[in-house]
């Protein structure tokens, strides 16, 4: 009897898994074909997104794919993190001398030696792989089967990434069906959208989502999690719609930590709103992360100890694409090439809008502009 066994996150679906268990459905030929939304994965932390709709989701994007699937429950019912070789045990048991095929994406493939216990996964069932573009095949010793063909270069990381920067779901990449599943519920950063929309002016709700996108861009050529830089990007001018009072008030209320508070608030108190949105997005979001949390907190005025995170935050602010004066695309290149001298250009310009504006200038920016004349000499 031909087992096929199908387990993923999938924290979403999206059409790179279909069209690999579409293909492996073709080529194997199974007798049934188990389904297995992972409850919580080896090698991730626990997903937000309850097991319930990722389920949902998994019967949605592959029950009409063929006969004799079964969505299975199997690593709910366990509890915890559940390894491979146990849903190969477990298939063993519930099957009378199965032939299991365990279907797995390319990026795993050549990491599967170090699986738990991966000689009793090579004993007891071949593994089957779907290659992506530009994938590099290390040498295998063990049963395995590649599919014909090449399969789209999608990752769930990358949809849930683009899903918060932009609040839109990618139709191209996800099964209208599970894009559904992701409406109905708000999913992935929806429901930060509709807020973002409600409290934020239509310029500057639109700022946040270039702003985000801009981010998820740095990320991948200074090696930051897209998901943080998306967070962080969206999120930075949360509190943006308040008046200058309103920011005062609120910091107070809620005993944020300022520097140079007390002159913030007589000189220039919108400059809260950074430090403000970043409250919020521990405190109204959820966000635990402390580098997305502290890269909100300076994306105005910076600070001498900033991560890349918080580099690519401030440069972002103020060269993405909704910005219209002539520097912001300067610096928006310069960024794609040097971070550090992003930042300088980036720091130069905010003072010089200050200076120009007749405003106070804080001594934070101040104190960042001298620390990078001195690293850059």
């Amino acid at each position: 009897m031909k087992v096929l066994v199908f387990g993923g996150s999938f924290d979403p679906v999206h059409k790179g898994h279909v069209a690999v268990l579409k293909k492996a459905l073709a080529v194997i030929k199974p007798d049934i074909t188990h389904v297995v939304p992972a409850y919580q994965s080896p090698f991730k932390a626990l997903s937000p997104t309850p097991f319930k709709l990722r389920m949902q989701m998994a019967k949605a994007a592959f029950g009409k794919l063929g006969k004799n699937i079964v969505f299975d429950d199997y690593e709910l019912k366990q509890g915890g993190k559940t390894y491979s070789y146990q849903l190969v045990q477990y298939l063993l048991q519930r099957y009378e001398q199965p032939e299991i095929y365990l279907l797995a994406g390319t990026d795993c493939l050549n990491d599967l030696h170090h699986w738990k216990n991966p000689q009793y996964i090579f004993k007891h069932a071949t593994v089957v792989a779907g290659k992506r573009r530009g994938f590099t095949e290390n040498k295998v010793d063990f049963k395995h089967i590649f599919l014909p063909g090449q399969f789209p270069k999608m990752s769930s990381t990358r949809v849930r990434a683009h899903i918060l920067a932009s609040g839109a779901i990618p139709q191209e990449k996800v099964p209208a069906a599970v894009g559904q599943v992701i409406l109905k519920n708000d999913l992935y950063g929806l429901d930060v959208h509709r807020w973002l929309q409600a409290h934020l002016k239509p310029n500057r709700y639109l700022h946040s989502v270039k702003v985000a996108e801009l981010c998820a861009i740095l990320s991948d050529i200074y090696e930051v999690p897209v998901g943080q830089a998306v967070q962080a990007g969206i999120l930075h001018d949360a509190a943006k719609g308040f008046s200058g009072p309103e920011l005062i008030a609120f910091c107070k209320e809620h005993k944020i930590k300022v520097p140079f508070f007390e002159d913030i608030c007589r000189f220039e108190p919108l400059l809260l709103h950074s430090y403000a949105s970043a409250w919020l997005a521990q405190h109204h979001f959820g966000v635990k992360d402390k580098d997305v949390l502290h890269a909100i907190a300076e994306h105005t005025l910076g600070s001498l100890q900033m991560s890349t995170l918080s580099k690519i935050l401030f440069v972002a602010d103020i060269s993405s694409k909704d910005r219209k004066y002539k520097d912001a695309f300067v610096i928006r290149t310069l960024a794609a090439q040097d971070l550090e001298k992003a930042l300088l250009y980036a720091a130069n310009r905010k003072l010089w809008f200050t200076i120009d504006s007749q405003k106070w200038l804080c001594p934070v920016g101040i104190e960042l502009w001298n620390h990078l004349v001195k690293c850059a000499a």
